[in-house]
């Protein structure tokens, strides 16, 4: 499941916004106070990013590094029942389903996803697809197993 990016609802359209607002005024009132005698909107500029990547720290929008600019590309693998792999086209009560996400990051913090999918293979051909040497299946986040095998709790774990 890619995470949900910045703008994804009109709620969190109202927050950034809010949070632009009230971070350029914080960030104006910083360097009016530690700085009176010089341009106070050059040192408000340099306070501005800083409090607003903490206003959007704090409610959970940044899902990734504070240092991941550009697209930044996911990976979740997570072991279900397949109806139907790509690759052969049977079903397979063991097979693996990956979910792929493109997003557009800035400061950790994701603006945009620009692709999404989910492809299911069953559990033969995912082993030849992607072999544990396979630089695509390097950096990809494995989903655990439940303890009692239930579907239910491996969808809470995603």
């Amino acid at each position: 499941m890619s995470h949900p990016t910045l703008l994804s609802s009109t709620l969190r359209r109202l927050t950034v916004a809010v949070s632009l607002v009230t971070s350029t005024l914080f960030a104006a009132l910083a360097a009016a106070i530690l700085f009176p005698q010089s341009a106070i909107w050059t040192w408000a500029l340099l306070f501005f990013l800083p409090i607003f990547w903490l206003h959007c720290y704090f409610p959970g929008y940044v899902s990734y590094s504070p240092t991941s600019f550009g697209r930044v590309r996911e990976v979740v693998t997570s072991p279900r029942a397949v109806r139907e792999c790509v690759v052969c086209g049977e079903s397979d009560d063991s097979g693996v389903a990956r979910e792929f996400s493109t997003q557009l990051v800035v400061a950790g913090i994701p603006l945009a996803t620009t692709d999404r999918g989910e492809n299911e293979y069953c559990e033969r051909c995912h082993a030849v697809e992607f072999s544990p040497d396979d630089e695509a299946a390097r950096g990809e986040r494995e989903v655990p197993v439940p303890e009692d095998g239930s579907e239910e709790s491996a969808e809470l774990n995603d």
